[in-house]
């Protein structure tokens, strides 16, 4: 438990999460469009996943 915890704490994965909340509250918001949330979110989570992906190919 203490293990996956740490892990979140990753700069990679704090970046990712924090772009995703900020897209997200400003699509709620009004301030940008949801279509426009929609393709960076999609953008940020699978540079996110490829990234985490060769990493752990790799170990």
């Amino acid at each position: 438990m203490k293990e996956k915890l740490t892990s979140l704490l990753e700069v990679r994965k704090i970046i990712a999460i924090l772009v995703v909340i900020l897209f997200i509250v400003l699509s709620i918001t009004g301030s940008i469009d949801a279509d426009k949330s929609y393709s960076v979110i999609l953008m940020v989570v699978a540079f996110y996943f490829g990234k985490s992906t060769a990493l752990d190919k790799q170990q």
